[in-house]
């Protein structure tokens, strides 16, 4: 039987990264609040472990504004236990300059740091999952796969690079010599996208039952929700779908259809869940959706770090109660950020108990432990 790949953040370490200029936190195995007013930069915490995983922030903004005062450059560093095994992971950004280090070594490719470092991140703009365009859908189900399919990764390299060559010669002139190529790329374009599609109607498949019993957990106001895959195009063979609609394709100067228009329809009976919701519903089903993508990392051994961006401004305390209870019964180690200075209402006995927890305050970009 594999070992179970539990990630915990044992150090972390950021330095001019918005507007905490330096700090050191040494988080709990398993729970961690940090506590601050908004703009505080507790946010900022939470977002330094998604850079040092994808090594792109959640949040809008230019790679300038990550940047803080002090220096032309933010660095970020940690040290993570995985399962027996420690690593030491670290990045630099300017405004024009990504580096990566891990284990004292080079890191030419992001995703290199990513496999060590998965997370499920909930955070207020998680809603886009289920109102928001298609690639929300797809970045939700391809970091699953990414996570536990190990030959995702070059699939998707390889449609996307012949995919980006496909597109410049639909916009050149229609000669003979350009539609041999044509040919040819649209066989390397078809068997990356045939492997990418196997791999995420796996996943599919397995993370929608879950969101539906997850949903069942966190709330009893809302009716169960049907999911529908959309690979992206339309028949069964993709070569002679390109081919097909190479004309179509040409006059639009782009390929119009594959992976990369992929999407996940959602119903309620006959409507569509994104025209049936109120808004506080869609947010209760997109939590759902990271709950059923914990849990898909679980049976695959994977025991990601759990990232709740203030939960209590978005959700219900009856809601947030039974999230909390959910994503606590996992072995992952928990981040949340609230604005309340008090441990909230929806941990129950918790406060009453031997606390099993850290709590660290921010204020004016300086992060102190409390507990």
């Amino acid at each position: 039987m594999n070992s179970v790949f539990a990630v915990q953040v044992l150090k972390l370490t950021i330095n001019n990264f918005r507007n905490i200029e330096q700090a050191l936190l040494a988080p709990h195995p398993r729970l961690n609040f940090i506590i601050g007013a908004n703009g505080a930069g507790k946010t900022s915490v939470l977002e330094s472990l998604v850079m040092l995983s994808k090594g792109r922030s959640f949040r809008s903004g230019s790679h300038r504004d990550l940047i803080g005062p002090s220096e032309k450059h933010l660095q970020l560093y940690c040290e993570l236990e995985t399962g027996k095994h420690k690593h030491k992971l670290g990045i630099e950004r300017s405004i024009s300059r990504w580096r990566g280090r891990l284990d004292g070594e080079e890191v030419k490719h992001r995703s290199g740091l990513a496999h060590l470092l998965p997370y499920v991140l909930f955070e207020p703009n998680s809603h886009l999952l289920v109102d928001g365009g298609p690639v929300y859908r797809r970045q939700y189900l391809d970091w699953s796969v990414f996570h536990v399919k190990p030959n995702f990764l070059s699939a998707w390299y390889r449609f996307h690079r012949s995919l980006k060559q496909r597109n410049a010669l639909l916009k050149q002139a229609a000669t003979s010599a350009n539609q041999t190529i044509l040919d040819s790329l649209d066989l390397q374009l078809a068997e990356a996208a045939l492997a990418i599609t196997g791999m995420r109607n796996e996943a599919f498949n397995t993370l929608m039952p879950h969101i539906n019993k997850a949903l069942a957990a966190i709330t009893t106001t809302i009716p169960e929700v049907s999911f529908e895959y959309s690979r992206g195009w339309s028949g069964e063979d993709y070569p002679a779908y390109l081919a097909e609609n190479r004309k179509r394709d040409m006059e639009a100067g782009q390929t119009l259809g594959g992976p990369h228009r992929a999407d996940i329809a959602m119903f309620c009976g006959r409507d569509k869940v994104k025209d049936r919701f109120s808004r506080g519903q869609q947010k209760a089903l997109a939590c759902a959706m990271l709950v059923a993508q914990i849990e898909h990392l679980q049976e695959n051994k994977i025991e990601p770090l759990v990232l709740l961006d203030d939960p209590a401004s978005e959700l219900d305390s009856e809601t947030l109660s039974c999230l909390f209870k959910r994503v606590c019964s996992s072995g992952s180690q928990l981040w949340i950020t609230s604005v309340a200075p008090d441990l909230p209402a929806w941990l129950g006995d918790l406060k009453n108990n031997k606390p099993d927890h850290a709590v660290f305050h921010v204020k004016h970009g300086k992060v102190s432990k409390m507990l």
